[in-house]
């Protein structure tokens, strides 16, 4: 394990200073911040434990896609939750999360991104943040924990994306080119944004942004139901941070996870 990657100290100040997130982990590398963070929950860790890694050696996205997690070059962190809410409150809290990382980097750069649903944050259709939750779930439906993983690019990798993610990504450094992305201050933005928008959950006042910033308002897609390839157009997102679909069949569902893809040869509807 080696800390010199980060100026922790002057992180830590930073980040006690949101009051909600108290103790920080990093690391160089680690196969994926979620699994260190998901032992640590399973230990009995509190909720606003963060851990930190300039890299991962198995970074992992939904549906268990890789996510490309270079050292130095993106910020690789995940956060313990223990919320009172039940199952339910799981997309909320997703959703939650990439306001709060949209707000981030409104701050670092001054460019405002796109949300896809559930939890990708896109400039121009290109991939630039990854948002991973996993939890645990006890008996009577309460979430015992939830880990939330975060994966943002703050600039292209010395030796170029790799082939399966070319021409699909960016990165903070090429929204901004002018600045200098650093990881403390990008980890404190969103830490700080999250936490704001975490104590008023209940309220679900960032499902306005998560809404106005998707990129499916109105869409054609395509999406998965078991094995089944499905189509639709994309109605709206209701107040559980469900994307709601209109069939070809007419119906209407309430899609509460998956991979949705946008497509512009399907017939009408």
């Amino acid at each position: 394990m080696n800390r010199d990657f980060i100026a922790e100290k002057q992180l830590e100040k930073a980040l006690f200073s949101c009051d909600f997130f108290h103790r920080l982990l990093c690391f160089d590398t680690v196969t994926s911040t979620n699994d260190v963070a998901k032992e640590l929950a399973q230990n009995g860790a509190s909720e606003g434990t963060v851990v930190l890694a300039a890299g991962q050696t198995a970074g992992r996205g939904r549906m268990s896609r890789t996510f490309y997690s270079p050292a130095g070059d993106g910020l690789y962190m995940s956060f313990i939750l223990r919320p009172a809410q039940g199952v339910d409150s799981a997309g909320l809290i997703t959703a939650c999360a990439a306001v709060a990382v949209r707000r981030a980097i409104a701050r670092l750069t001054d460019v405002a991104v796109d949300i896809k649903w559930v939890n990708d944050l896109q400039y121009h259709g290109k991939k630039l943040c990854g948002i991973l939750a996993e939890g645990q779930f006890s008996d009577d439906g309460r979430l015992s924990y939830m880990i939330l993983g975060i994966g943002l690019n703050l600039r292209p990798p010395k030796d170029g994306y790799v082939e399966e993610i070319r021409g699909k990504t960016t990165s903070l450094e090429e929204l901004a080119p002018d600045k200098r992305m650093e990881v403390p201050a990008c980890a404190v933005a969103i830490l700080e944004s999250f936490s704001a928008l975490y104590e008023g959950l209940p309220e679900r006042a960032f499902l306005e942004e998560y809404r106005s910033a998707s990129c499916l308002m109105g869409e054609k897609i395509s999406y998965l139901q078991g094995d089944d390839a499905c189509f639709g157009r994309v109605l709206g997102i209701d107040d559980a941070a469900r994307l709601l679909v209109l069939q070809e069949d007419g119906r209407t569902v309430a899609l509460s996870a998956g991979e949705v893809n946008l497509i512009r040869t399907v017939g009408a509807l």
